[in-house]
């Protein structure tokens, strides 16, 4: 190639390239020309021919008009001086072309290059060349070179690797997508960013190594193995799907694998296993499921209150009546002892099933709170007062109160009702009541409920805004214990351990609704054959202080005065046996009674046929007219007549409503005996001195 050193020594570094003085004259027959014409009409791009003597020397003695179109000179041209064309590539390129070629010269091998140029227009291309030496008679070696454009072959190789290093610069930079490629031999070719997380090999530690080796368990790679093979030829699909892989440190994770085959003209198949952890996937779904049994619970919840609701009208009318009428009864039976044995044993049977309905109605919090400063060691006094008359003898009770226990916000009567639920549980759950040990404590807490606890924890209020120092109320025993399945189920409503018709499953029911109502926490820790501790956490009332102020839980209980005078009542129920009980009751405690069992008739007595009353008291839900109803319209013909309700549930919207409507008081129905001669008494005691006669 004239222009350039072609010796097979390569010359020294400061050596400057050399050039052939003159050109010599061309060695070629017109027989070789029309060979070379005819070959070069076949090919795209230039056809060329050198002479190459024994010394490394070149001479072009042929190039093709294809010439034009690659570097835009002819032939003429060219042949004039052939160092035009070689100086259109850069320097270094330049170099790199006369070692390849006089590498191909001194080995006598074929020659093959590519190489950039800037042609005499100024564009920028790309060719490459292709040569094949034979010997000549006259010791010289014919080199038949072919030169063609391949710029865009080049540009497209280019543009495959850029595009292979923007899809990996983008699956690097997605962490939770795990991307390998591999080939058919199973090696690794490429580890993403995210497969090093989700794996824990780095790209170093896979890049070579075989997929099966890396995630496979052991177990699972034959199998693998095969099922690729079998993929590969087409007779079944890739290993896709959900996965449990094998992490570095050698635990499985669950991923979803999708996996797809590629052909690249160059590396063959090659095929791509994109990867998503399914771990956060699983916590979410774990996590909805604890959620919809959350909401299970909830709609138990409610629709236990709307149980509760609905047959606490009837059922409250029922042992009001029974209650009322054992009351008059067991006055009665004064003076005769088998009677009012019988008639004790009425009243004891329908204060149970008062009790029953009155921790239905709190575990479906259709009882409101009236929380007030009180000292949780005076409702303990009081608890133990009463358990002391109904745990076995043999059962050992222990009590311990710090005096230094703050006092706290609380309903006394709905947490003696918890402590008395806990301490029953508790001795019933003892295997030998000989040797029983019940304990009760009492003490101070520093800061919120402990995060973590052995054995199950369950949240029944929330965590934030504790005081310094708060109140831990305890309740241990050392009876049989609980397992986990148990505990997890351990406040279902209803839900229950012991023999049929031994529990009614609401205790710890009715626990759990009145500490979530306190905004308190409860722990359950319990082994099988060590025993249970509940630990109650209820924040300490530190802003409205902690002294003698408290509620001491014995309110003072006044003189009943029932001297009826001259107090005229008007009784409406629409239950026939509660409006019998009431006229016998109230006549016996020397009222003038008128009592209906239609709130329409009632309010006809009194609009049209001028019935006289100082007081009246009207049931809640009655057909016809609500009692709200007929409030509204006692009121209206008499404003200063005092006006009460009686119901079997007291709602917050009935609170509302009972004001506006005229209502002076609320009676709750099972109270029908004594409270509700007292709520008659007080009420009658006001209007006695006002009385109109209007």
């Amino acid at each position: 190639m004239q222009g350039l050193h072609f010796a097979t020594r390569p010359a020294p570094p400061d050596v400057p390239e050399q050039r052939l003085d003159a050109p010599r004259k061309p060695v070629i027959t017109p027989q070789e020309r029309a060979e070379l014409d005819a070959l070069a009409a076949l090919v795209l791009g230039a056809l060329m021919a050198h002479d190459v003597t024994p010394d490394g020397h070149g001479e072009l003695v042929y190039i093709s008009e294809g010439c034009i179109d690659l570097w835009a000179l002819d032939a003429p041209t060219i042949l004039a001086d052939e160092g035009a064309i070689w100086m259109m590539a850069p320097r270094e390129e330049r170099r790199l072309l006369r070692h390849s070629f006089i590498e191909a010269v001194r080995d006598a091998v074929p020659w093959a290059h590519e190489w950039r140029i800037r042609d005499a227009r100024g564009q920028t291309r790309w060719l490459r060349g292709m040569g094949k030496p034979r010997a000549r008679p006259d010791g010289r070696t014919r080199w038949t070179v072919f030169v063609n454009d391949v710029t865009d072959s080049v540009r497209a190789r280019a543009l495959d690797l850029a595009s292979d290093d923007r899809f990996r610069r983008i699956f690097d930079s997605i962490p939770s997508i795990a991307v390998q490629a591999y080939g058919p031999d199973m090696i690794v070719r490429y580890w993403n960013r995210g497969s090093e997380q989700l794996y824990g090999f780095s790209a170093e530690e896979a890049i070579g190594r075989s997929m099966l080796e890396l995630v496979i368990p052991p177990a699972l790679r034959s199998s693998f193995d095969r099922n690729f093979l079998r993929s590969l030829d087409g007779h079944t699909t890739l290993n896709s799907g959900v996965q449990w892989l094998q992490r570095k440190d050698g635990r499985t994770v669950e991923v979803q694998c999708n996996e797809i085959i590629t052909e690249h003209p160059e590396r063959g198949f090659e095929i791509y296993c994109i990867d998503f952890d399914l771990t956060p996937r699983r916590e979410a779904e774990d996590q909805r499921l604890a959620l919809e049994a959350q909401l299970r619970e909830s709609q138990k919840l409610e629709a236990l209150g709307t149980l509760a609701g609905g047959i606490a009208h009837d059922f409250n009318n029922i042992l009001a009546a029974i209650l009322g009428n054992a009351r008059l009864a067991m006055e009665d039976a004064q003076g005769q002892p088998h009677i009012a044995e019988s008639v004790g044993e009425i009243l004891k049977a329908g204060s149970r099933a008062k009790d029953l309905v009155q921790r239905i109605l709190a575990f479906s919090r259709r009882q409101p709170l009236q929380r007030r400063l009180v000292k949780l060691q005076t409702v303990v006094d009081e608890s133990v007062r009463l358990l002391r008359a109904t745990i076995p003898k043999g059962v050992e009770l222990r009590v311990e109160c710090d005096p230094q226990t703050p006092a706290v916000l609380a309903d006394p009567t709905q947490l003696q009702q918890v402590l008395l639920n806990l301490c029953t549980n508790a001795w019933q759950a003892m295997a030998d009541r000989s040797s029983g040990q019940l304990g009760i404590r009492l003490q101070p807490h520093r800061g919120p409920p402990p995060q973590e606890a052995a054995g199950v924890v369950l949240e029944a209020g929330v965590r934030e805004n504790w005081p310094e120092t708060n109140v831990r109320l305890s309740v241990s025993d050392n009876g049989v214990g609980m397992d986990e399945d148990t505990i997890a189920r351990l406040f279902e409503p209803f839900f229950t351990t012991k023999a049929p018709g031994e529990g009614t499953g609401l205790g710890l029911a009715v626990v759990h609704g009145i500490v979530r109502d306190h905004e308190a926490t409860v722990h359950v820790q319990s082994h099988r054959g060590v025993g249970t501790v509940f630990d109650l956490y209820f924040r300490a009332a530190t802003s409205l202080g902690t002294d003698d102020t408290a509620d001491d839980g014995t309110d003072a209980v006044a003189a009943r005065d029932r001297r009826a005078g001259e107090s005229r009542i008007l009784y409406v129920d629409d239950d026939e046996l509660i409006a019998d009980l009431m006229l016998r009751l109230l006549r016996r405690a020397g009222y003038t009674a008128h009592v209906f069992t239609s709130p329409v008739e009632a309010l006809r007595a009194v609009r049209d046929q001028g019935l006289a009353y100082d007081l009246a008291i009207s049931d809640y839900s009655m057909p016809g007219m609500t009692g709200i109803e007929l409030a509204r319209a006692l009121r209206a013909l008499h404003p200063r007549r005092e006006v009460a309700m009686t119901t079997g549930y007291i709602s917050a919207e009935l609170r509302q409503q009972a004001p506006a409507a005229g209502v002076s008081e609320l009676i709750y129905k099972p109270n029908t005996g004594d409270e509700l001669l007292d709520a008659i008494e007080r009420l009658a005691s006001r209007v006695q001195h006002g009385r109109s006669g209007d």
